[in-house]
């Protein structure tokens, strides 16, 4: 999750739109990984960027759903924590896929594949998708897609 202090609040009016708020700063006290998912929005004859930044895998499933002729997926990386990539900083890869499934004891765990070959687990020391049970793929960047979790 993202979080911001009030004081970090960009409040001009009108700006970004109705509904929305702008923040100079964000910040993530948790240890959790997050999505990077980078769009190309056509508007007639106006194409524009749009980054978003999901930090839940049933909520980057839907971004992934959204795509459409006008709106297409141009990136989707992950951001890890040293924890998770056994490295001394946080590392944003290009996401090749995510499955989820359910170890012995009926624990949820999620696989996130990269670019790299290396594969980060939820659950530390399960990185072999053949030791779970009821595995289901959330995404898949070799087919380009994204299957509701």
């Amino acid at each position: 999750m993202f979080i911001s202090d009030d004081s970090c609040l960009v409040g001009l009016p009108g700006f970004p739109g109705p509904g929305r708020t702008a923040w100079r700063m964000v910040e993530r006290d948790s240890e959790d990984l997050w999505y990077h998912v980078r769009f190309r929005i056509c508007d007639g004859d106006i194409t524009r960027p749009k980054k978003l930044m999901p930090t839940d895998p049933s909520i980057l499933a839907h971004l992934l759903s959204q795509r459409s002729p006008d709106c297409s997926i141009e990136d989707v990386q992950v951001v890890t924590a040293p924890c998770m990539n056994g490295s001394s900083s946080d590392r944003m890869e290009k996401l090749i896929s995510v499955i989820v499934g359910y170890d012995k004891n009926g624990e949820c765990v999620m696989l996130h594949k990269v670019d790299s070959g290396a594969i980060y687990s939820s659950s530390p020391g399960v990185t072999d998708a053949g030791l779970l049970s009821d595995v289901r793929m959330i995404y898949d960047a070799t087919t380009n897609a994204a299957i509701p979790v």
